[in-house]
């Protein structure tokens, strides 16, 4: 038989190889020695896609024998899996070598990638020059991705000076090639910042009209609390039956959260926790996070605190939601548990904010559950940083309060260090930088 590509003869011979229950390391296709035979079926078993039964392992262990023949999509996307973690530990030092080679070989995606991180500085060491580089390099080999992200970046003044003109244009040149994102980014900054609520619905609009259906959320969302200028409100109804014509799941949470603080409206805080069991019903995994954490904090006003229901709701409808984001809630549910110092020890040994379960969602998702052991976690790593040397208790102490402002100057983004190193936002970003 002829194959048209490598890939084709790869997956023929990993299927094969798997019929015959043979290592599909074996496979025709995907021997040492043949790295792009290698890539194609790692990354297929590693997503379980083109017919290959999923397999992390083997599908890492492939990818990362074609990492090491020079393939560079496969040190590509093994330095991504480094990088950022979940199906193997972080790794950062050996995640820019082999996305440092990728981007040379000319991999865009790569150049993209390690473009982010060097600006941003999350996971590697800050180098806000070589990373405006690469992307400028990812941008004049046609990636329409890298303007959007470089824009971003531009937007929020992250890594880089604030230049929200470039940024537009940047966004616009990745709008003529079709992509709507950025114009969705701009809008959306447009209007949380009070900027120019016209300017910033007629970007949303557009978004929206180029496909992106989660604008029509952002513009229900600001709608909802009074961010699109006179008779914002009223706007509402129509937002949110046009973000959910589209399959947008936050629409359910957001008319829930109109009933719970009486938004346009009477508060009802019984009715939008039946709102939100409702959406869970229907297999709605935004109104399942959202209901679960409901129940686990309560609402201070219309809404009790009920853990053992929450517990109870994550059990019965987990499957909603990612193994990941499953793990999460469950974490959340246990800190929110812990009243002492040695509580927040033992906890803090599972929790590992540079894990597999690291996200800004799941830090402020901790903050909320339990403020006390999130200062705590701070206080853990401010110590070992040498930025803190007070007691390990949980409780925002003048000397804690100084090292988080200190460690706040180290962020990317450092808008909100001079308002309140204690405010949400602020406090994510520190557990998850």
């Amino acid at each position: 038989m002829a194959f048209r590509s490598t890939r084709s003869r790869a997956l023929a011979g990993a299927l094969v190889a798997g019929m015959a229950g043979a290592s599909v390391g074996l496979a025709a296709g995907g021997q040492p020695g043949d790295p792009q035979g290698m890539r194609v079926v790692g990354e297929a078993l590693l997503t379980g896609t083109d017919g290959l039964r999923q397999d992390v392992a083997q599908g890492l262990q492939m990818l990362e024998q074609a990492a090491e023949a020079g393939d560079p999509r496969a040190q590509r996307l093994v330095g991504t899996a480094l990088l950022w973690g979940g199906p193997v530990a972080t790794d950062p030092a050996r995640a820019q070598a082999l996305l440092s080679a990728a981007a040379e070989a000319g991999d865009v995606d790569a150049m993209r990638v390690l473009g982010q991180n060097l600006v941003g500085g999350w996971v590697l060491d800050r180098d806000a020059a070589t990373g405006r580089a690469l992307l400028e390099r990812a941008i004049a080999a046609g990636d329409v991705e890298a303007r959007v992200v470089l824009g971003d970046l531009l937007l929020h003044g992250i890594g880089l000076d604030s230049d929200p003109a470039t940024a537009l244009a940047l966004f616009e040149q990745a709008a003529e090639a079709g992509n709507g994102e950025g114009i969705e980014k701009y809008g959306d900054w447009l209007m949380w910042s009070r900027k120019s609520p016209a300017r910033a619905e007629s970007y949303l609009r557009r978004a929206a009209g180029m496909g992106r259906a989660s604008a029509w959320t952002r513009l229900a969302e600001g709608a909802m609390y009074g961010y699109l200028g006179d008779g914002s409100r009223a706007k509402f109804p129509e937002f949110a039956e046009r973000a959910r014509a589209l399959g947008q799941n936050r629409i359910a949470v957001l008319e829930a959260e109109r009933r719970m603080w009486g938004i346009s409206m009477r508060a009802n805080g019984p009715e939008a926790v039946d709102m939100l069991e409702r959406a869970v019903e229907q297999g709605n995994p935004e109104a399942l996070k959202a209901l679960v954490a409901l129940k686990r904090d309560g609402n201070g006003m219309n809404v009790r605190r009920d853990r053992a229901a929450a517990r109870e709701l994550l059990d019965r409808h987990g499957d909603l939601l990612t193994p990941t984001e499953a793990a999460q809630l469950a974490a959340t549910l246990r800190a929110a548990e812990a009243r002492t110092p040695q509580d927040y020890a033992a906890l803090a040994d599972l929790i590992a904010m540079g894990g597999p379960l690291r996200s800004t969602w799941f830090a402020g998702e901790l903050n909320a559950a339990n403020p006390n052991f999130a200062i705590y976690l701070l206080q853990a790593r401010l110590h070992r940083e040498g930025l803190y040397s007070g007691p390990l208790n949980g409780q925002a102490t003048t000397p804690t309060l100084r090292a988080l402002y200190r460690a706040c100057q180290g962020l990317a983004d450092r808008s909100g260090c001079d308002d309140s190193v204690m405010s949400p936002r602020v406090i994510a970003a520190l557990l998850t930088r």
